[in-house]
């Protein structure tokens, strides 16, 4: 009953720690910088990540670190992987992990193992390219007119364009470094704590420009308005995590883990550039660089899944993830991953995920006036759908383990705050290889 007892406090520690939750000053920021990809190890992508309940690996434990209490030996690993998202390939270390596993000797005592983990992973990678187009559409030069943005800048302002296009490129990530210890209770309960620091970092460069071919200008070039801007985003964070594995029968795992809002800060860095094309070329005058420092945290992030052994044969597990983000709508996620073990010491793995929008209800987001950023573009995440499978081997000290996952993303993209959306599915494919050694 006592043990019960500090299981609750632990998790009811990590609850209490949600407060207080700093207000967002930038709508666009947050939502950019929550997203989360399913990345990891080969055998937690092949599993589209539904290992919540079946533990024993480093990437499960970041949505459940009660799965480190399920080590009976240590382990080091290391995860590479190549991506592909058109027309942008890029190889980067994905994850990277040490568990020093601790058996208890006491044979009085029902605690069997205390496990500590230090462990890197990349929660999300923005390696992306977009390009749009459109014939007549409002005018950026008209909301500029409309709106309270102080800006020594010129533009030509009138209601309608007759053609934009808009090209965008964003590179950086998402990181997180956990330091972790859990705990094996009479091998039934499982349960675990972490402090877990992010570090994110986002580059994006816009160049949108929109042609008014009915209105002619010097040299007989027709009117425009080009925009180029620049951000950078540099932040970090600090959360808790708690989890809790019950294993009733051998056959039943049951899971669940929560993960606090991150505290933390983020400095954003904006420059851009505004030309216009009426009866002369124009060049704004606004200052090269701006920027301002804000309280940022990353969304709470829950799990909860439910595993079946078969036997020695492999496992099948299902699992509901939550992210809750105070300005956003709820985002859920839906996994459902197989591992089968033909013979001994050869896993396959397969699976599929399902992630919800960030926001059920499209809404704009107007110029900041109190910070004159020229990123007048912003873009909200549709659902996601992952697919997966891998192929591994394990040792008595070596593990070696190869995954390919295939994603399709959906975004609306807005050029402005007056612009209907350009919707963009992209597909990513992704192949992952994991070295391991345990003793």
């Amino acid at each position: 009953m006592r043990r019960l007892a500090y299981i609750v406090a632990v998790i009811g520690l990590a609850i209490g720690s949600i407060s207080p939750i700093y207000a967002q000053d930038y709508v666009q920021d947050y939502a950019r910088m929550s997203e989360r990809t399913i990345t990891g190890t080969a055998r937690y992508v092949g599993m589209s990540g539904a290992m919540s309940a079946i533990g024993g690996d480093p990437s499960a434990a970041h949505d459940n670190i009660a799965g480190l209490g399920l080590y009976r030996r240590s382990e080091a690993m290391l995860s590479m992987d190549i991506t592909h998202a058109k027309p942008l390939t890029r190889v980067s270390l994905s994850q990277a992990s040490f568990v020093l596993s601790l058996p208890v000797f006491n044979t009085d005592s029902k605690v069997k193992f205390h496990n500590l983990m230090i462990s890197y992973r990349r929660l999300h990678a923005y390696n992306r390219e977009y390009y749009i187009s459109s014939g007549a559409a409002p005018s950026l030069g008209a909301m500029l007119a409309n709106t309270d943005v102080e800006w020594d800048i010129p533009f030509c302002a009138d209601p309608y364009n007759s053609g934009y296009d808009l090209r965008l490129r964003e590179s950086g990530g998402i990181y997180e470094f956990d330091f972790a210890w859990a705990a094996n209770i009479a091998d039934q309960w499982y349960v675990g704590a972490a402090l877990n620091l992010q570090s994110y970092t986002l580059s994006a460069e816009a160049d949108y420009r929109e042609i008014f071919s009915s209105k002619i200008g010097v040299n007989g070039t027709n009117y425009y308005n080009q925009n180029a801007s620049s951000l950078l985003y540099n932040g970090f964070g600090a959360s808790l995590s708690a989890g809790l594995i019950y294993r009733p029968t051998s056959w039943l795992r049951l899971g669940t883990g929560i993960q606090t809002p991150s505290v933390g800060h983020l400095t954003t860095s904006a420059a851009g550039t505004l030309t216009a094309q009426t009866d002369s070329v124009r060049i704004s005058y606004a200052p090269d660089t701006r920027s301002r420092d804000t309280h940022f945290h990353q969304p709470l992030h829950s799990s909860s899944s439910v595993a079946f052994q078969i036997g020695a044969y492999g496992m099948i597990a299902l699992q509901y993830d939550l992210h809750y983000q105070p300005q956003e709508a709820l985002q859920h996620s839906l996994r459902a991953g197989v591992e089968v073990i033909p013979v001994l010491g050869l896993y396959l793995n397969a699976g599929y995920a399902y992630e919800s929008p960030f926001k059920h209800i499209n809404s704009v987001v107007p110029m900041d006036p109190t910070f004159t950023r020229q990123d007048t573009y912003f873009m909200y995440p549709n659902h996601t759908h992952y697919a997966s499978f891998a192929i591994g081997y394990r040792g008595s000290h070596v593990m070696i383990q190869a995954a390919y996952q295939y994603s399709r993303n959906s975004r609306d993209l807005y050029a402005h705050e007056q612009m209907a959306p350009a919707t963009i599915n992209q597909d990513i494919h992704r192949v992952v290889v994991t070295l391991g050694w345990h003793n």
